[in-house]
This record gives structure tokens, C-alpha cells and sequence, in this order.
């Protein structure tokens, strides 16, 4: 269990990451709004996901 704990850290250390580097080229460029609000969105959700499969997984390994 604590293997797939480090696991779900990590991948919220990579998403966080791609965030931080996309989100302002997405809002930079001025090529279709919508698609890079759909993809801001998207990889909001998937942050939050994240966040709470990782608080799920500490509350088993804790």
C-alpha cells in the first residue's frame, strides 16, 4: 500500500508541474479560447482527483 501512496505523490507532483507550465502558455496563446479552456478544466479535474485519491490513500497507509 505504501508503494502506490508514493505512486499517487508522484503523479500529483508531475500534474502540478504540468500545470504550472501550461496553464499560463494556454492562456498566453490567443488560438481557440474554448479548447484551452476545455483543457484547463480538464487538467483542473484531474488535479483535484488527484488531491483526493491521495488523501484517500494516506488515510489506509497512516
Amino acid at each position: 500500500m505504501q508503494i502506490l501512496n508514493v505512486f499517487t505523490v508522484f503523479l500529483l507532483v508531475v500534474m502540478s508541474f504540468a500545470m504550472v507550465v501550461a496553464v499560463p502558455v494556454l492562456y498566453a496563446s490567443g488560438e481557440d479560447s474554448g479548447r484551452s479552456n476545455r483543457l484547463i478544466l480538464l487538467g483542473s479535474a484531474v488535479w483535484v482527483g488527484l488531491v483526493l485519491l491521495n488523501w484517500g490513500m494516506s488515510i489506509f497507509v497512516a
